[in-house]
């Protein structure tokens, strides 16, 4: 490719003309490839400005320039013209450009409107199969929360259902150090982690009304915890996983998506309710806010499971008189069994049973929510005459990776608290 004193390159087959610009007698096809080379949107726009029939030839209807580059930045989802992927990526183009600040306690039309895009490329990112060139949609939501500190400031003091499941959905992001960063105290209330003050009767996490509210104040609690090296809690064993045992929000290439994972890792939280205060604001003012910073305690290490599904329907009349089971006949409840141990220690472990629950109302506009509930019991203690019987209850986030809930003792309801729990690609430990 030669260069004359133009600027504009010299391109075997064109037809040259004395009076036209040497770039209007390229080919549109090698037109559309030199455009689609251009380093931005802005570079693009410039180029069509120089004259009419530039513009036309590389913004007509027929050109597919924008399809291009959502192609380049975005998973392709089905369905989806031509012309609405283009006035999708300049939308996205425009919107995600501004800076926002959520340090604000109220929300503007201008936030709004960037939630509506993330919500819209959230959608994408879960309903987009995976493709081995990697989730592209997902990277933008990356740099998106990178640049716009959302996830820094979860709790707004009356957060939608809306802004509670985008927040539930990212998770994953939320509790990566280098995307976010650990929340205040003040973003969630201790009282609502542990449930307390309140009865364990009926699901924890019921199908009708879910309060997303509340699993933020939870996720907003290990956002905390697992993230800030002052609380002296969690932060270390968190901060010492590789990459591949990290929370992610979506299964990899390969993996069948809507399979219940089968290896776990995650952590519970407790405190000693009986010797709390009985106040709840004296209960939300505690310095004290995990087992996990008191000495004395035994040390928490980070849970692991390994899961399998089971044709066994195995709830006993114990577990389901405080973790009920919906009671409609015809959902597709799926039982599974399995063995709790510790993360990268072989041992014999503790074995788990339990379900879950796929739940039909789209929170926040966005589909996929499960409820998922299990036990686990001491090992060799299958008559359940142990001093201890654990239930969990938790919200499996859509794109079926993270689990949110409260775990509570069956047979002694004041021990209780918060946990997390992820699934690892790469198994990570080995029970008997």
């Amino acid at each position: 490719m030669a260069y004359k004193s133009t600027g504009f390159p010299t391109v075997a087959g064109a037809t040259s003309h004395p009076s036209r610009s040497l770039i209007l007698n390229i080919p549109n096809e090698i037109l559309h490839q030199i455009v689609g080379h251009l380093p931005t949107d802005r570079d693009v726009i410039n180029l069509t400005l120089s004259c009419k029939e530039l513009h036309d030839r590389i913004l007509g209807p027929s050109t597919g320039i924008w399809r291009h580059r959502y192609e380049a930045n975005y998973d392709i989802p089905e369905a989806r013209s031509m012309d609405e992927l283009g006035y999708e990526y300049k939308t996205r183009a425009i919107v995600l450009s501004q800076k926002m600040d959520f340090r604000s306690p109220r929300p503007t039309k201008g936030q709004q409107l960037w939630l509506e895009v993330i919500y819209t490329m959230l959608i994408e990112s879960l309903a987009v199969s995976q493709k081995a060139s990697g989730p592209k949609t997902y990277n933008r939501i990356r740099e998106a929360m990178s640049q716009a500190k959302f996830l820094n400031r979860p709790r707004k003091p009356k957060p939608s259902e809306f802004t509670c499941a985008i927040q539930l959905c990212l998770t994953a992001l939320a509790l990566h150090k280098e995307v976010s960063e650990p929340c205040l105290r003040s973003e969630y209330e201790l009282a609502i982690v542990y449930s307390f003050g309140s009865e364990p009767v009926g699901p924890y996490i019921p199908h009708e009304n879910l309060d997303l509210t509340k699993i933020l104040h939870i996720r907003s609690f290990w956002q905390r915890h697992l993230l800030e090296l002052d609380e002296m809690t969690y932060y270390l064993t968190f901060s010492y996983l590789d990459e591949d045992h990290r929370p992610k929000m979506r299964k990899s290439y390969g993996i069948d998506e809507n399979q219940l994972s089968s290896s776990w890792i995650g952590y519970y939280s407790c405190l000693h309710l009986e010797s709390i205060p009985v106040t709840r604001a004296a209960f939300n003012k505690s310095s004290t806010q995990t087992c996990a910073d008191i000495e004395s305690h035994l040390r928490l290490d980070i849970l692991s499971m390994n899961l399998h599904i089971t044709n066994d329907p195995f709830w006993p009349a114990e577990c389901n008189k405080i973790i009920p089971m919906y009671p409609d006949q015809d959902i597709n409840r799926v039982f599974f069994q399995g063995m709790q141990g510790l993360y990268n220690q072989a041992s014999e472990g503790n074995p788990v049973f339990g379900f879950t629950e796929p739940i039909a109302y789209p929170y926040g506009g966005i589909p996929g929510w499960t409820r998922i509930c299990f036990a686990i019991i001491p090992d060799g203690n299958e008559e359940y005459s142990s001093d201890w019987l654990h239930g969990y209850e938790a919200i499996l986030l859509p794109g079926g990776r993270i689990m949110l809930g409260r775990w509570i003792d069956l047979k002694n309801p004041t021990g209780r608290g918060p946990f997390i729990f992820w699934d690892v690609e790469v198994p990570c430990c080995s029970q008997g």
